[in-house]
């Protein structure tokens, strides 16, 4: 089964609907796939902190409320990890190693551990880092 690392740009775009935005089909593939047993989506514990930020500060962008968002998104048995020392090591290393924050290094270093591609929706995130082999734009899809 294919493995899948994704951010909180794809799992935000979710809560979107097709033709608000770019890629919101294809983050709705990836999460249908996981759905149906096709692969799975793993994320580090963060994602649901900064889904909430999102959502608190972008609430009218969302195609239902926040608080129903944050339920549904604990509801789709994604693969969470929380973060350890290790973890948190190399989260360290990416970041500054391709002059990124250390929650964008979380997402690269889950990606890295669980040997899988890492999918983001932020444009200037991928540019920092496309040498990577397996950091996937949405928009490639």
């Amino acid at each position: 089964m294919n493995l899948y690392v994704i951010d909180t740009s794809v799992a935000f775009k979710w809560c979107r609907q097709p033709g608000e935005e770019a890629y919101v089909a294809q983050a709705i593939g990836i999460l249908e796939s996981h759905l149906m047993g096709r692969c799975e989506i793993h994320v580090p514990d963060l994602l649901f902190y900064e889904l909430g930020n999102i959502l608190i500060f972008k609430e009218d962008l969302a195609s239902e409320s926040a608080l129903a968002i944050i339920r549904k998104t604990f509801l789709l048995e994604i693969n969470v990890h929380p973060l350890d020392l290790g973890f948190a090591e190399e989260a360290f290393r990416l970041a500054k190693k391709y002059a990124i924050t250390f929650y964008d290094g979380s997402f690269l270093a889950l990606s890295h551990g669980l040997n899988c591609p890492f999918i983001t929706a932020d444009k200037k995130l991928f540019l920092k880092i496309k040498s990577l082999p397996r950091a996937e734009f949405i928009g490639s899809l």
